[in-house]
C-alpha cells in the first residue's frame, strides 16, 4: 500500500476539509476521531468520522513523518521543505487566494477582533503561498506544468498559467510577508 505523506496534522485537516464526499458531493469534512498504527511497517495516521452532511462515514489513512515526534514545520504551518503530497500547487494558490480575499487593504480603523482576524487570514494565506514556491525546481522559471495532479489543480493551472511564474511568485510571497507586519498586533 503507498500511502502519501501528510507532513503536519494542519496539511491534513485542510486537505480532509477540501474533499467532497462520494456519496453527496459535500465538502467540509471534520473527522471525529484520528490514530496512529503501522502499516506494511510505515507509520501512518487514520482519519475518519461522518460526513457533515449526509452521515456517510469517511476514512483517510496518511503516511506521517518517520519521526512524529520531531516537528517538520519549516514556519509555514503546512510541512518542511518538501512540496506537499496532498495538495498541489494549484490547489496551494487557490487557498491562498481564498485567504487573501478575507484581508483588507489596510489595518486603518480595524478593530483589535478585525485585526487578528486579518492577521490570522492573511498569516495563512502567507503559508499556502509558501507551499506553492516549493513547487519550483532549482534553476526553473515557473511551476512545472507536471506539478499539477488534481483536475482542479490543472484547471486553475490552465486558466492562470502566468500565476505560477517563480519571479512572480517570490515577489508575492515577499509582499505578502511584508503586509503580514503591517497587521500584527
Amino acid at each position: 500500500m503507498s500511502l502519501r505523506l501528510a507532513r503536519t496534522a494542519s496539511e491534513a485537516y485542510l486537505y480532509l476539509a477540501r474533499q467532497p464526499c462520494e456519496h453527496c458531493g459535500a465538502t467540509g469534512f471534520e473527522p471525529e476521531r484520528s490514530a496512529s498504527e503501522v502499516i506494511d511497517g510505515v507509520l501512518a495516521r487514520r482519519y475518519s468520522g461522518a460526513c457533515p452532511s449526509c452521515g456517510m462515514w469517511r476514512e483517510y489513512v496518511f503516511r506521517v513523518p518517520d519521526d512524529a515526534s520531531v516537528p517538520v514545520d519549516d514556519g509555514s504551518g503546512f510541512g518542511d521543505a518538501t512540496p506537499s503530497e496532498l495538495l498541489d500547487p494549484g490547489e496551494w494558490l487557490e487557498i491562498a487566494d481564498a485567504m487573501f480575499a478575507q484581508v483588507p487593504d489596510s489595518p486603518v480603523g480595524l478593530t483589535d477582533e478585525q485585526r487578528r482576524e486579518a492577521h490570522a487570514a492573511l498569516g495563512a494565506g502567507v503559508a499556502a503561498l509558501a507551499e506553492v514556491v516549493k513547487f519550483i525546481r532549482p534553476g526553473a522559471d515557473s511551476v512545472s506544468p507536471f506539478a499539477f495532479w488534481t483536475e482542479r489543480g490543472r484547471r486553475f493551472s490552465l486558466d492562470s498559467r502566468w500565476r505560477f511564474d517563480a519571479e512572480r511568485l517570490r515577489g508575492e510571497l515577499a509582499d505578502a510577508r511584508s503586509a503580514l507586519a503591517g497587521f500584527a498586533d
